[in-house]
């Protein structure tokens, strides 16, 4: 997989339990700290509102990550629907992947109701991830 992006995602005391290995719930914030960034890099998250909502997420975990490893996360889009969307992640230290990651998200009104992706949203992340 291509990923264009990727960001270093510090490790917290906080994330690891009292044999020093990260607890599998810690990488759920990883992604969502890593999909922040990618969309701050994409120029989409200036006012910090985020108009979508986490619908689905299949994490793989391959390796235990350990509190002092240096960690990024790759992300990247795989899918544009209408008002739904899939991003893939890698967590990994050095040369190692400690987890793999598909999520789907859904864009909401108000109303917490789905709707369209916004044309810019949709532009922007077609040309980055180059989708058809």
């Amino acid at each position: 997989m291509l990923y264009r992006f990727a960001a270093e995602v510090p490790l917290r005391w906080v994330d690891v339990d009292s044999a020093g290995v990260v607890n599998n719930a810690t990488y759920l914030s990883l992604l969502e700290q890593a999909r922040y960034l990618y969309f701050t890099h994409l120029g989409l998250m200036d006012d910090h509102a985020v108009p979508f909502v986490l619908a689905e997420a299949n994490v793989k975990f391959l390796r235990p990550g350990r509190l002092g490893m240096r960690v990024e996360v790759a992300a990247r889009t795989s899918r544009l629907g209408t008002s739904s969307f899939d991003m893939d992640y890698e967590v990994r230290a050095g040369e190692q992947v400690l987890v793999t990651a598909t999520v789907a998200l859904v864009f909401v009104d108000a109303d917490l109701k789905p709707c369209p992706i916004p044309a810019l949203w949709r532009e922007r992340i077609a040309a980055f991830e180059e989708l058809g």
